[in-house]
């Protein structure tokens, strides 16, 4: 599968997925960059803003995070599925992008992000 953000930017127009760019772009950059406190500041960030979302989503991944790649990592998980959830509640049609079985693991999701 490509990069989930190059799939995310073609449905840039809507809101909710151009904010959830922005929001992987600053965790890239701050990550690529080593600035350790400044991503785990926009992960924090990142959890109160979704906070329904970011419960449901421990729940479910009941490893935490212990180092900055794992904090990295699960977050950019996290936004991958956000992204994806929100995609498909609005009903886009991602058959061109995923596989049957991604779709179907994504939908599965859905009901504990809501």
């Amino acid at each position: 599968m490509n990069d989930y953000l190059e799939i995310l930017h073609e449905y840039k127009e809507d809101k909710d997925i151009d904010d959830l760019i922005s929001d992987v772009q600053k965790l890239r950059y701050y990550y690529s960059t080593q600035q350790y406190d400044l991503m785990i500041q926009h992960i924090n960030n990142l959890m109160i803003k979704h906070l329904t979302e970011t419960l449901a989503w421990n729940s479910v991944n009941k490893i935490q995070p212990v180092n900055y790649d794992q904090s990295y990592q699960n977050a950019e998980d996290f936004l991958q599925a956000k992204g994806f959830v929100i995609l498909l509640k609005k009903g886009y049609d991602l058959s061109k992008h995923l596989k049957q079985e991604e779709i179907n693991f994504i939908k599965q999701m859905i009901k504990p992000m809501e």
